[in-house]
């Protein structure tokens, strides 16, 4: 059986607020165990964090759609946005990890975390729109 919630929510950071708040009844309503709604949660704030900041060239205010679902034991995250064309797998920068955190250049940490926490990590361009989906294997 599958269970989903889709959440439109603004490009501004004040909306992880509400993310949080409806990952958080989603997982009371499927029973996601605490660590996995920890890395989903942690994963998914980089991530937006990362729409917000980097997605649009413009001020304007522009529609995030979320895509929370389970199935079985597999929860799936889709995050779409209207943003630049951006492959986080493949375009992001590699974090500098070796230098002390007053040196190291900003970017690719966020997606690093991801990866490490999310069984799988997909992106997609599809009608104007970057889809970035995570998986999560319970």
């Amino acid at each position: 059986m599958q269970n989903s919630r889709t959440l439109i929510v603004s490009n501004r950071l004040e909306e992880i607020r509400t993310i949080e708040a409806t990952l958080e009844e989603f997982s009371e309503q499927q029973n996601f165990p605490p660590e996995a709604l920890f890395q989903i949660q942690l994963s998914l704030e980089e991530l937006f964090t990362n729409v917000v900041s980097y997605a649009h060239d413009d001020e304007q205010e522009h529609e995030v759609k979320i895509i929370l679902s389970k199935d079985g034991e597999t929860i799936t995250v889709e995050i779409i946005d209207d943003g630049c064309p951006f492959d986080p797998l493949h375009d992001a920068p590699d974090p500098d990890i070796d230098s002390s955190l007053e040196e190291r250049g900003i970017g690719g940490a966020g997606i690093m975390l991801a990866k490490q926490m999310m069984t799988e990590l997909r992106y997609k361009r599809d009608n104007a729109r970057n889809h970035l989906t995570m998986v999560k294997k319970i």
